[in-house]
Protein backbone atom coordinates (compact mmCIF):
# COMPACT_ATOMS: atom_id res chain seq x y z
CA UNK A 1 0.00 0.00 0.00
CA UNK A 2 2.89 2.48 1.16
CA UNK A 3 4.70 1.68 -2.25
CA UNK A 4 1.48 2.10 -4.34
CA UNK A 5 0.94 5.84 -2.33
CA UNK A 6 4.87 6.23 -3.23
CA UNK A 7 4.08 5.91 -6.91
CA UNK A 8 1.11 7.59 -7.40
CA UNK A 9 3.15 10.70 -5.46
CA UNK A 10 5.68 10.38 -7.86
CA UNK A 11 3.65 10.26 -10.84
CA UNK A 12 2.11 13.20 -10.09
CA UNK A 13 4.91 15.07 -9.55
CA UNK A 14 5.92 13.88 -12.74
CA UNK A 15 2.93 15.60 -14.53
CA UNK A 16 3.17 18.56 -12.59
CA UNK A 17 7.07 18.96 -13.82
CA UNK A 18 6.20 18.53 -16.92
CA UNK A 19 2.88 20.60 -16.93
CA UNK A 20 4.43 23.90 -15.70
CA UNK A 21 2.56 26.91 -17.45
CA UNK A 22 6.14 29.10 -18.39
CA UNK A 23 6.11 31.62 -19.67
CA UNK A 24 3.11 34.03 -18.11
CA UNK A 25 4.88 37.23 -19.80
CA UNK A 26 8.00 38.34 -21.83
CA UNK A 27 10.99 36.50 -21.68
CA UNK A 28 14.41 39.05 -21.60
CA UNK A 29 18.23 37.47 -22.59
CA UNK A 30 20.60 40.00 -21.62
CA UNK A 31 23.31 39.98 -24.39
CA UNK A 32 26.70 41.86 -23.13
CA UNK A 33 27.90 42.51 -26.48
CA UNK A 34 26.38 45.54 -29.04
CA UNK A 35 23.55 44.99 -31.28
CA UNK A 36 25.10 43.59 -34.74
CA UNK A 37 27.62 41.38 -32.94
CA UNK A 38 27.91 37.39 -33.66
CA UNK A 39 25.52 36.58 -30.29
CA UNK A 40 22.79 39.40 -30.78
CA UNK A 41 22.04 38.00 -34.32
CA UNK A 42 21.63 34.35 -32.73
CA UNK A 43 19.30 35.69 -30.35
CA UNK A 44 17.63 37.93 -32.50
CA UNK A 45 17.00 35.04 -34.94
CA UNK A 46 16.04 32.76 -31.88
CA UNK A 47 13.37 35.45 -30.95
CA UNK A 48 11.45 35.88 -33.88
CA UNK A 49 9.87 32.30 -33.56
CA UNK A 50 10.48 32.21 -29.78
CA UNK A 51 6.64 33.36 -29.75
CA UNK A 52 5.46 30.18 -30.94
CA UNK A 53 6.96 28.09 -28.04
CA UNK A 54 6.56 30.03 -25.05
CA UNK A 55 2.42 30.37 -24.87
CA UNK A 56 3.12 33.73 -27.39
CA UNK A 57 5.29 35.55 -25.81
CA UNK A 58 8.12 37.49 -26.93
CA UNK A 59 11.88 37.11 -25.80
CA UNK A 60 13.29 40.42 -25.51
CA UNK A 61 17.00 41.19 -26.77
CA UNK A 62 18.73 43.67 -24.15
CA UNK A 63 22.23 44.75 -25.11
CA UNK A 64 24.30 45.72 -22.00
CA UNK A 65 27.72 46.23 -23.55
CA UNK A 66 30.99 47.11 -22.21
CA UNK A 67 34.08 46.01 -20.13
CA UNK A 68 34.32 43.12 -21.81
CA UNK A 69 30.47 41.31 -20.78
CA UNK A 70 30.96 42.12 -17.53
CA UNK A 71 28.12 45.03 -16.75
CA UNK A 72 25.75 42.64 -18.79
CA UNK A 73 26.44 39.45 -16.84
CA UNK A 74 26.39 41.50 -13.38
CA UNK A 75 22.77 42.69 -14.49
CA UNK A 76 22.04 39.25 -15.01
CA UNK A 77 23.03 37.50 -11.92
CA UNK A 78 21.23 40.63 -9.71
CA UNK A 79 17.68 39.11 -11.51
CA UNK A 80 15.47 36.94 -9.78
CA UNK A 81 16.52 33.10 -10.57
CA UNK A 82 12.78 32.84 -12.56
CA UNK A 83 13.55 31.86 -15.80
CA UNK A 84 12.71 35.89 -16.78
CA UNK A 85 15.97 36.72 -17.31
CA UNK A 86 18.15 35.05 -19.40
CA UNK A 87 22.05 35.76 -20.41
CA UNK A 88 23.28 34.49 -23.87
CA UNK A 89 26.56 32.44 -22.02
CA UNK A 90 29.18 32.35 -24.24
CA UNK A 91 32.90 31.41 -24.57
CA UNK A 92 33.97 35.22 -24.04
CA UNK A 93 32.26 34.95 -20.72
CA UNK A 94 34.19 32.31 -19.31
CA UNK A 95 37.05 33.55 -20.47
CA UNK A 96 36.80 37.02 -18.81
CA UNK A 97 36.50 35.03 -15.69
CA UNK A 98 40.45 34.22 -15.78
CA UNK A 99 41.39 37.59 -17.46
CA UNK A 100 40.67 39.71 -14.66
CA UNK A 101 38.83 40.18 -11.50
CA UNK A 102 35.14 40.06 -11.88
CA UNK A 103 32.38 38.75 -9.32
CA UNK A 104 31.47 35.84 -10.67
CA UNK A 105 32.73 32.34 -11.66
CA UNK A 106 31.53 29.64 -13.65
CA UNK A 107 29.38 28.29 -10.42
CA UNK A 108 27.23 31.60 -10.97
CA UNK A 109 25.48 29.73 -14.25
CA UNK A 110 23.02 27.39 -14.99
CA UNK A 111 24.07 26.41 -18.33
CA UNK A 112 20.34 25.77 -20.31
CA UNK A 113 21.06 24.42 -23.92
CA UNK A 114 23.62 25.42 -25.91
CA UNK A 115 22.60 26.82 -29.46
CA UNK A 116 25.73 27.12 -31.69
CA UNK A 117 29.44 25.86 -32.15
CA UNK A 118 30.99 28.37 -34.46
CA UNK A 119 34.65 27.87 -35.66
CA UNK A 120 36.38 31.21 -35.53
CA UNK A 121 37.80 32.71 -38.85
CA UNK A 122 40.22 35.80 -40.07
CA UNK A 123 39.51 38.04 -42.11
CA UNK A 124 41.05 41.09 -43.91
CA UNK A 125 40.14 44.03 -46.03
CA UNK A 126 39.39 42.98 -49.71
CA UNK A 127 41.91 45.58 -50.87
CA UNK A 128 44.85 44.11 -48.33
CA UNK A 129 47.89 43.07 -49.47
CA UNK A 130 47.40 40.01 -47.49
CA UNK A 131 45.68 37.46 -49.92
CA UNK A 132 46.62 34.36 -47.92
CA UNK A 133 47.22 33.09 -44.43
CA UNK A 134 50.52 32.64 -45.21
CA UNK A 135 50.94 36.03 -46.50
CA UNK A 136 49.84 37.32 -43.39
CA UNK A 137 51.64 35.22 -41.10
CA UNK A 138 54.95 35.81 -43.14
CA UNK A 139 54.61 39.65 -43.04
CA UNK A 140 54.02 38.82 -39.17
CA UNK A 141 57.31 36.71 -39.02
CA UNK A 142 59.44 39.63 -41.04
CA UNK A 143 58.19 42.34 -38.90
CA UNK A 144 57.03 41.07 -34.79
CA UNK A 145 54.02 43.34 -33.61
CA UNK A 146 53.16 45.42 -36.19
CA UNK A 147 50.50 43.87 -37.93
CA UNK A 148 47.42 44.57 -36.27
CA UNK A 149 44.32 42.16 -35.26
CA UNK A 150 40.91 43.24 -34.08
CA UNK A 151 38.88 41.21 -31.74
CA UNK A 152 35.45 41.57 -29.85
CA UNK A 153 37.35 42.45 -26.46
CA UNK A 154 40.15 42.05 -24.47
CA UNK A 155 39.85 39.14 -23.06
CA UNK A 156 37.17 37.84 -25.17
CA UNK A 157 37.03 34.51 -26.69
CA UNK A 158 38.44 35.51 -29.93
CA UNK A 159 41.22 37.26 -28.60
CA UNK A 160 42.28 34.53 -26.41
CA UNK A 161 41.82 32.16 -30.05
CA UNK A 162 43.52 34.79 -31.68
CA UNK A 163 46.48 34.64 -28.84
CA UNK A 164 46.41 30.67 -28.84
CA UNK A 165 46.81 31.04 -32.66
CA UNK A 166 49.69 33.16 -32.73
CA UNK A 167 51.24 31.01 -30.46
CA UNK A 168 51.05 27.84 -32.29
CA UNK A 169 52.22 28.85 -35.64
CA UNK A 170 54.94 31.04 -33.81
CA UNK A 171 53.94 35.04 -34.68
CA UNK A 172 53.44 38.02 -32.77
CA UNK A 173 50.17 40.20 -33.73
CA UNK A 174 49.15 43.49 -32.60
CA UNK A 175 45.84 42.91 -30.58
CA UNK A 176 43.22 45.65 -31.16
CA UNK A 177 40.00 45.11 -29.07
CA UNK A 178 36.77 46.29 -29.56
CA UNK A 179 33.57 46.59 -27.70
CA UNK A 180 32.31 43.77 -29.87
CA UNK A 181 32.35 41.89 -33.13
CA UNK A 182 30.31 44.77 -35.04
CA UNK A 183 32.87 47.95 -34.04
CA UNK A 184 35.97 45.44 -35.00
CA UNK A 185 34.70 44.67 -38.62
CA UNK A 186 33.49 48.14 -39.32
CA UNK A 187 37.04 49.02 -38.55
CA UNK A 188 38.41 46.70 -40.46
CA UNK A 189 35.91 47.71 -43.35
CA UNK A 190 37.57 51.34 -43.00
CA UNK A 191 41.04 50.22 -43.31
CA UNK A 192 41.68 51.03 -39.85
CA UNK A 193 43.30 47.57 -38.75
CA UNK A 194 45.20 45.02 -40.75
CA UNK A 195 43.03 41.56 -39.38
CA UNK A 196 40.28 40.53 -37.42
CA UNK A 197 39.13 36.98 -35.83
CA UNK A 198 36.15 36.54 -35.48
CA UNK A 199 33.39 33.85 -36.00
CA UNK A 200 29.91 33.56 -38.00
CA UNK A 201 28.06 35.59 -38.58
CA UNK A 202 30.49 38.74 -38.00
CA UNK A 203 31.99 39.76 -41.25
CA UNK A 204 29.30 37.78 -43.09
CA UNK A 205 27.65 40.21 -45.13
CA UNK A 206 30.86 42.08 -45.96
CA UNK A 207 32.51 39.30 -47.53
CA UNK A 208 29.48 38.76 -49.15
CA UNK A 209 29.22 42.47 -50.44
CA UNK A 210 33.25 42.19 -51.71
CA UNK A 211 34.32 44.53 -48.81
CA UNK A 212 36.37 41.99 -46.74
CA UNK A 213 38.38 38.47 -47.41
CA UNK A 214 38.02 35.70 -45.44
CA UNK A 215 41.81 34.04 -44.97
CA UNK A 216 41.47 30.45 -43.31
CA UNK A 217 38.66 28.57 -41.33
CA UNK A 218 39.81 27.74 -37.62
CA UNK A 219 37.25 24.54 -38.00
CA UNK A 220 37.77 20.87 -38.53
CA UNK A 221 35.88 21.38 -42.07
CA UNK A 222 35.38 24.27 -44.73
CA UNK A 223 32.04 26.18 -44.24
CA UNK A 224 28.92 26.27 -46.64
CA UNK A 225 28.90 30.55 -46.60
CA UNK A 226 32.71 30.04 -47.97
CA UNK A 227 33.01 26.82 -49.54
CA UNK A 228 36.32 28.26 -51.41
CA UNK A 229 38.01 29.28 -47.93
CA UNK A 230 40.10 26.79 -46.61
CA UNK A 231 40.71 25.37 -43.25
CA UNK A 232 44.22 26.30 -41.38
CA UNK A 233 44.42 22.71 -41.16
CA UNK A 234 44.23 22.58 -44.71
CA UNK A 235 46.88 24.80 -45.12
CA UNK A 236 49.33 22.85 -42.46
CA UNK A 237 48.34 24.08 -39.43
CA UNK A 238 46.46 21.98 -37.16
CA UNK A 239 44.64 23.99 -35.23
CA UNK A 240 40.81 24.29 -34.08
CA UNK A 241 39.39 26.47 -32.49
CA UNK A 242 35.76 28.79 -31.91
CA UNK A 243 32.99 29.82 -30.32
CA UNK A 244 29.83 28.59 -28.95
CA UNK A 245 26.80 30.18 -27.22
CA UNK A 246 23.65 29.30 -25.75
CA UNK A 247 21.28 30.08 -22.72
CA UNK A 248 22.25 29.98 -19.02
CA UNK A 249 20.16 30.79 -15.98
CA UNK A 250 21.02 32.20 -12.64
CA UNK A 251 21.73 29.45 -9.53
CA UNK A 252 18.85 28.93 -7.63
CA UNK A 253 16.12 28.56 -10.83
CA UNK A 254 13.53 25.96 -9.87
CA UNK A 255 14.38 22.86 -12.12
CA UNK A 256 10.99 22.68 -13.75
CA UNK A 257 12.06 26.51 -15.26
CA UNK A 258 14.95 24.95 -16.61
CA UNK A 259 13.85 22.38 -18.21
CA UNK A 260 10.86 24.58 -19.74
CA UNK A 261 13.29 26.94 -21.41
CA UNK A 262 15.49 24.12 -22.24
CA UNK A 263 12.39 22.63 -24.69
CA UNK A 264 11.28 25.88 -25.82
CA UNK A 265 14.72 26.66 -27.09
CA UNK A 266 15.21 23.51 -28.20
CA UNK A 267 11.80 23.73 -30.27
CA UNK A 268 13.08 27.18 -31.73
CA UNK A 269 16.79 25.41 -32.51
CA UNK A 270 14.12 23.21 -34.56
CA UNK A 271 12.06 25.72 -36.21
CA UNK A 272 12.00 25.92 -40.27
CA UNK A 273 12.45 29.91 -39.94
CA UNK A 274 15.35 30.11 -37.72
CA UNK A 275 16.83 26.92 -39.45
CA UNK A 276 17.12 29.04 -42.92
CA UNK A 277 18.32 32.35 -41.25
CA UNK A 278 20.83 30.32 -39.32
CA UNK A 279 22.03 28.51 -42.65
CA UNK A 280 22.10 32.44 -44.34
CA UNK A 281 24.56 33.27 -40.98
CA UNK A 282 26.48 30.55 -41.77
CA UNK A 283 26.25 29.56 -38.22
CA UNK A 284 27.22 25.81 -37.13
CA UNK A 285 24.10 24.23 -35.00
CA UNK A 286 25.51 22.53 -32.05
CA UNK A 287 22.71 21.03 -29.11
CA UNK A 288 23.69 20.54 -25.80
CA UNK A 289 21.65 19.43 -23.18
CA UNK A 290 21.69 20.90 -19.96
CA UNK A 291 23.62 18.44 -18.45
CA UNK A 292 25.90 17.75 -21.68
CA UNK A 293 26.40 21.71 -21.54
CA UNK A 294 26.87 22.10 -17.89
CA UNK A 295 29.88 19.64 -18.02
CA UNK A 296 30.98 21.43 -21.55
CA UNK A 297 31.22 24.47 -20.06
CA UNK A 298 32.98 23.17 -17.00
CA UNK A 299 35.53 21.88 -19.21
CA UNK A 300 35.51 25.06 -21.07
CA UNK A 301 36.56 27.15 -18.13
CA UNK A 302 39.26 24.53 -16.73
CA UNK A 303 40.89 24.74 -20.81
CA UNK A 304 41.24 28.78 -20.65
CA UNK A 305 42.45 29.43 -17.32
CA UNK A 306 45.20 26.75 -18.40
CA UNK A 307 45.93 28.28 -21.48
CA UNK A 308 45.89 32.07 -19.39
CA UNK A 309 48.22 30.59 -17.12
CA UNK A 310 50.25 29.12 -19.51
CA UNK A 311 50.87 32.21 -21.83
CA UNK A 312 50.66 34.45 -18.59
CA UNK A 313 48.30 36.91 -20.15
CA UNK A 314 45.51 39.35 -18.81
CA UNK A 315 45.06 41.29 -15.47
CA UNK A 316 44.92 38.12 -13.10
CA UNK A 317 47.53 35.70 -13.98
CA UNK A 318 49.87 38.39 -16.44
CA UNK A 319 51.81 39.69 -13.61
Amino acid sequence: MKLKMLLVMVLFSVLAFSQVNFPTRPVTIIVPWPAGGATDLLFRAIASVFPKYANGHPLVVNNISGAGAVPGTMEFLKAQPDGYTLLSLATPIITRIHWGEVKFTVDDFIPVINIVNDPSYILVNANSPYKTLEDLLNAARKKPETITMGNGGAGGGNHLVALAFEDFVGVKFVHVPYSGGAPAITDLVAGHIDSVMAAAPEGVPQVQAGQLRVLAVLGTQRLSIFPDVPTAKELGYNFTLGMWRGVAVQKGTPPEIVQALHDIFYKCMNDPEFLAKVKEMGNILHYMDTVSYTKFVREQNAFWEMLMKTKKVGEKYGK
